[in-house]
């Protein structure tokens, strides 16, 4: 993309945030709210007319404006970056306000685990990528005359975001060494590793195993950080693959606590991905010692693993 007007040179979330609100003050109310409802995720309205009200007393006034929501905007340009604490100050902010909204935007690719841990309606995760769909749905209605105004401080937003890189894709694939996981991945469905490892936020787990990333790539269904393999201490399906591994003979488990990740079966066409073919390793040496991160679509692509280094962080 071209330069956007809004400056790069200045870094940093109020920037973005200064922006976005810059756009959308020039717009005019209808696509404002198009434009807060799709990140909302639902039929949204800041302002309403009405002719004749006659709810709410027993005088008919000849007409009624009426504001009918507050929305508190917090933007992260990091991945991986929302505090529990700090969402939870916000909502606080809105304990009068039960229409209140708290709107974060962060250029994750799903939505972070402290949405769900709060479990609050008001609080509403949407991502800089939704934005700019939003964005484009807008500008391709049909029926929407938009002004050059409007269409140029839109496509501007555009750029600005693209430059930041907070459209990119993530790099939404970890790959570990899988000598030995990669086999029980098979068997039980799940990668087990030493407890607590440090994981960026991904949605699915490849196996490099037999100096290639295998072709199956499932998703990653729940992780538990930190498990005692002993029989009788947890949830059902976390009981029985404990059972499992232990009936098994797998003993080298039982020393200390685990991390566990319950993955998509190998035939789950819903969740678990099937590439073309492995990924062969043409690098000297192994392609991942430990845990690495490549994105959906540059695994699609490779037929090497020469073609994800620079890809891979």
């Amino acid at each position: 993309m071209d330069e956007s007007i809004f400056s790069t040179y200045r870094q940093g979330e109020n920037r973005v945030t200064a922006s976005i609100l810059a756009v959308l003050r020039s717009l005019v109310l209808p696509r404002i709210e198009f434009v807060l409802g799709a990140l909302l995720g639902e039929e949204f309205t800041l302002v309403s007319f009405q002719n004749q009200a006659s709810k709410g007393g027993s005088g008919v006034p000849d007409a009624e404006i009426m504001a009918k929501a507050r929305i508190l905007l917090e933007t992260k340009t990091e991945r991986n970056a929302l505090k529990k604490d700090q969402l939870e100050r916000h909502l606080e902010r809105l304990e009068t306000e039960p229409d209140g909204r708290v709107l974060v935007l962060t250029p994750d690719h799903s939505e972070p685990g402290v949405i769900k841990e709060i479990n609050d309606d008001r609080l509403v995760w949407s991502s800089f990528a939704d934005l700019n769909e939003a964005i484009n749905d807008l500008l391709g209605r049909e029926k929407e005359v938009v002004s050059e105004r409007e269409e140029f401080l839109l496509r501007e937003l555009q750029k600005m975001l693209d430059a930041d890189k907070l459209l990119r894709p993530a790099k939404e694939i970890v790959v570990v060494a899988a000598r030995i996981a990669w086999p029980i991945y098979l068997e039980y469905h799940a990668y087990i590793c030493e407890a607590n490892r440090s994981f960026q936020q991904v949605k699915y787990l490849a196996f490099y195993s037999e100096r290639q990333i295998q072709a199956t790539v499932p998703a990653i269904l729940r992780v538990e950080p930190e498990v005692l393999f002993q029989r009788g201490l947890h949830d059902r399906p976390l009981d029985e693959l404990i059972q499992r591994v232990l009936d098994e003979g797998k003993q080298s488990f039982t020393a200390k606590s685990q991390m566990v990740f319950f993955l998509s079966a190998p035939d789950d066409v819903q969740h678990t991905i099937k590439l073309d073919q492995p990924v062969k390793n043409d690098l000297q040496g192994a392609f991942v010692q430990g845990q690495r991160y490549v994105s959906l679509a540059a695994l699609r692509k490779a037929k090497r693993t020469s073609e994800l280094v620079e890809k891979a962080e």
